[in-house]
C-alpha cells in the first residue's frame, strides 16, 4: 500500500518522467543589465569644490553619501520617473525630477549653493570632476574670485585662453598696444594679445598671475577658452578618463 507522502513523490518522478513539469510558483525573473539603469553623479560647492558627505535621496529607490571626490552612484535602478533631493548642512538643497531609462546610465553634475573651503593640496592631492564633451574634457573654474566658466582642458596649449568678453567682464587688457604672441589654431597660425589673469581657481585650487591669452575660439557655446599650461604647469597634473577627473598635487 502506497502511503500519502511516498504518493506525493512517486506522482512527482512520473510528471517529470513524462517531461511534464510540476506545478510551483513561478521564479521572479531576474533582473539584468538591459532591464534596468544606473544613476551617478559629482557633487560639488558654488566655488567648484567636490563636496563629501552629501546626502543624496533617489526617491523610491534608496540614498547614498558621496565620497572624497564628491561623487556617488545607484547602480540596478528598475528604469522609470524619480525625484533626486541633495542635501549637505551648509548648502543650498538641490531637487529635480528625472528618468532612468533600462540599460543606459543617467549622469548627472550637480552644484549646491555656498562656498566651501579650498582643499589643502601640499604634500597631497586634490581630485576635480570633469564633465565629458565627445573625447575632450570639460572643467569649471572661478575667475579674480567671481567668475565661474567653463574650460576645455588642453594639456598641448602653452597658454590659457579665454574670450574676448570674458576678458572685458574681468577688466582684462587686451586692446591697441597690448604684447602679442603667436598661436597655432587649426587652420592658420595667428597673433593674438597676451594677458594676466590675477586669480584663477579649479576644484578650490588657486594659481595667481596667470597669463592668458584672448582669443574668441568658434562654436564653444557655454565655454570660453581652453585651460592651457599657463595654469596647469603649476601643478603635477594627471588626468583619469575612467573617473572623469582632474588630479592637481603639488
Amino acid at each position: 500500500m502506497i502511503r500519502g507522502a511516498e504518493a506525493i513523490r512517486l506522482g512527482c518522478a512520473l510528471l517529470v518522467a513524462l517531461g511534464v513539469a510540476a506545478a510551483r510558483p513561478a521564479p521572479a525573473p531576474a533582473q539584468g543589465p538591459a532591464s534596468v539603469g544606473a544613476v551617478m553623479g559629482s557633487v560639488t560647492s558654488q566655488n567648484n569644490i567636490p563636496l563629501e558627505g552629501a546626502d543624496v535621496v533617489l526617491e523610491g529607490f534608496g540614498s547614498a553619501y558621496t565620497d572624497s571626490t564628491g561623487r556617488f552612484i545607484f547602480s540596478r535602478v528598475p528604469p522609470g520617473n524619480y525625484r533626486l533631493n541633495v542635501q549637505k548642512q551648509g548648502f543650498t538643497s538641490y531637487n529635480r525630477a528625472m528618468s532612468v531609462r533600462a540599460g543606459a546610465t543617467e549622469r548627472l553634475e550637480v552644484a549646491l549653493g555656498g562656498f566651501a573651503d579650498p582643499p589643502a593640496v601640499t604634500g597631497g592631492r586634490v581630485s576635480v570632476p570633469l564633465l565629458r564633451a565627445g573625447n575632450a574634457f570639460l572643467v569649471r573654474a572661478i575667475l579674480n574670485g567671481r567668475r565661474e566658466v567653463l574650460f576645455y582642458v588642453d594639456t598641448g596649449a602653452s597658454y590659457t585662453t579665454i574670450s574676448s568678453s570674458v576678458a572685458r567682464d574681468l577688466g582684462v587688457f587686451f586692446g591697441a598696444g597690448s604684447p602679442t604672441v603667436t598661436i597655432v589654431t587649426a587652420s592658420d597660425t595667428i597673433r593674438v594679445p597676451v594677458s594676466t589673469v590675477e586669480s584663477i581657481q579649479v576644484g578650490g585650487v588657486e594659481a595667481r598671475d596667470v597669463q592668458v591669452v584672448v582669443h574668441d575660439l568658434p562654436r564653444l557655446g557655454q565655454v570660453v577658452g581652453l585651460l592651457g599650461n599657463s595654469f596647469l604647469s603649476r601643478f603635477h597634473v594627471q588626468l583619469d578618463p575612467v573617473n572623469n577627473l582632474l588630479v592637481l598635487s603639488q
